[in-house]
């Protein structure tokens, strides 16, 4: 029988050494880890879960918790890994049986997960209960790589987060989180919620990340994490706010961000979008990214 026992902080590191031989695409730190996995626990009546093999390593991990950006009630996330080596012989079904436990005594009615665009990872969610519902694309671009920078149109003023500071790029990054595609709207994205979690991240780099002013008034931003030790970047999101649409200041958003990110030796970058999200595919495919993985989303209904 498979020993399923509570996570801690302290898996992080080992945690993402493992995710990463699944999933080399996502940019984290175990700083980083924590400072999400705080707001899991704090914030969002979430838990963590991990299994050990024989020699008391990880095995595999997982996290669940409710949705608190959503006014839709019982929405939540669950996450979990399993390492390559150790598949195939039911912790990925106990870790999930242990996480949807915790999630119906918290209430939670939806559940959103991920899962690899595979055959056999596939035919195992819909084995659990969860269909595929949308594809997520992930790209790489090498920095090195860039195409020249647009020009800035008459009004148009790009500062960091840094001179910016957290309330306008609030503004810009709740309105547009709202519009991204998906099963759940991120409709209720409070301050207070926004600035712990994501403006105080350990791996945001507030002075890579940029908003981008329109006759004084904030329009358009791009967040900009990093994993420094390895020179990678993720992007953590890019938006335009509604009445700004359409005149090219994402990419001029991206652009900026990205080659301040390559000045300070970061060699590559990573992001996602949802396979439906022509705009920014578009904006993604000019700076250059190219595909390298795809997940599903996978909802069950508890």
């Amino acid at each position: 029988m498979t020993d399923v026992r509570p996570g801690s902080l302290d898996d992080a590191a080992e945690y993402l050494a493992m995710r990463r031989e699944s999933f080399p695409w996502l940019v984290n730190t175990p700083d980083g880890m924590r400072h999400h996995w705080r707001q899991v626990l704090d914030k969002s009546k979430g838990a963590l879960f991990r299994v050990d093999d024989e020699a008391g390593d990880l095995a595999a991990f997982g996290a669940c918790f409710v949705n608190t950006w959503t006014s839709e009630v019982g929405a939540a996330n669950a996450t979990l890994v399993v390492r390559t080596d150790m598949r195939g012989r039911g912790i990925g079904t106990a870790l999930l049986a242990a996480m949807e436990r915790h999630l119906r005594d918290i209430g939670a009615r939806k559940v959103s997960g991920y899962g690899l665009d595979r055959p056999e990872v596939l035919r195992w969610m819909r084995a659990n209960g969860y269909e595929p519902t949308a594809e997520l694309r992930y790209s790489e671009v090498l920095l090195a790589d860039l195409p020249p920078m647009p020009d800035l149109p008459t009004g148009v003023r790009v500062v960091t987060f840094e001179e910016a500071g957290p309330e306008p790029t609030y503004l810009v990054d709740a309105e547009t989180v709202a519009d991204e595609p998906g099963e759940v709207t991120y409709d209720k994205v409070e301050y207070d919620d926004w600035k712990r979690e994501a403006w105080d991240k350990p791996t945001l780099r507030h002075d890579l990340s940029v908003l981008v002013y329109v006759d004084g008034e904030p329009a358009a931003c791009t967040l900009i994490e990093a994993d420094s030790d390895a020179g990678l970047v993720w992007s953590a999101g890019t938006g335009t706010r509604r009445p700004y649409r359409g005149r090219g200041l994402a990419k001029i958003a991206k652009s900026v961000a990205l080659r301040a990110a390559y000045d300070t030796g970061m060699t590559a970058a990573y992001t996602s979008n949802d396979e439906v999200n022509a705009p920014m595919l578009a904006v993604n495919e000019w700076l250059g990214y190219r595909p390298v993985g795809a997940e599903m989303v996978c909802l069950k209904t508890l």
